[in-house]
């Protein structure tokens, strides 16, 4: 061994030293680094899981139906202000669905006033949202809970609008949540834990909408309690 190294080692030796070397602090910052991924992951979970979103669809892309769209918007806004108590997402999200007809007719009635009268669907659904950027923050892609209102009956829709509901209530995406991590991750600069959370959520989080609470018509109403509706 003191023969090795008392003579020059050639290239290859060289060569083969720092692979070796190379190879040994990669295999020693591999747990450091799945461990500080593995923490970005969580807290993007915990962001989407603690975020209540606001998504309206308007019938068309026409001047008319988007007017339309942000009539309605702003209703809806001014009605969970005067109405709406809650202080936390959980609170907020019980609050909406106690209330969904209550949103669903103020939403007609806006539009009954402009001399428009076509459908309006109100739900709480489960969806993924492309990575959004506001004046404030930066939520990254993933899964969010929504109060979704669509306005008219094109499949197709025209532009969307959105913010955030909790925290924040469409005036700020940042300055609400319990952690600070998540409040980092949000209100931070576009950086590398940004980007984990971004791509792991554009590659795995399901595209497929989920209905977790709608309106109910009243011929929907109707069946429900006819005796033929009801379950023995």
């Amino acid at each position: 061994m003191l023969q090795f190294f008392s003579r020059t080692l050639t290239r290859r030796e060289m060569m083969l030293g720092c692979t070796m070397l190379s190879a040994a602090l990669f295999l020693s910052a591999l747990p450091a680094a799945f461990g500080w991924g593995r923490a970005q992951l969580d807290t993007g979970a915990m962001l989407c899981a603690d975020t209540l979103r606001f998504h309206i669809r308007a019938d068309s892309d026409s001047p008319a139906d988007q007017t339309d769209k942000l009539a309605v918007r702003d209703a809806i806004l001014a009605h969970m202000d005067a109405h709406c108590p809650a202080q936390d997402k959980p609170a907020a999200l019980r609050w909406m669905a106690e209330n969904l007809p209550v949103l669903e007719l103020t939403a007609q009635a806006v539009l009954a006033r402009r001399g428009v009268f076509s459908t309006v669907t109100v739900r709480l659904v489960e969806m993924y949202f492309d990575t959004t950027r506001y004046s404030t923050g930066t939520l990254p892609a993933g899964r969010y809970q929504a109060l979704r209102i669509d306005l008219g009956d094109n499949a197709r829709h025209g532009k969307n609008w959105w913010c955030v509901l909790y925290p924040g209530l469409c005036r700020a995406a940042c300055g609400g949540y319990a952690l600070p991590a998540e409040n980092e991750l949000t209100c931070g600069k576009y950086v590398v834990r940004f980007k984990c959370v971004e791509w792991w959520q554009r590659m795995t989080a399901s595209r497929e909408d989920k209905v977790l609470v709608e309106t109910v018509s009243p011929s929907q109403a109707l069946r429900a309690s006819s005796p033929k509706g009801r379950a023995n």
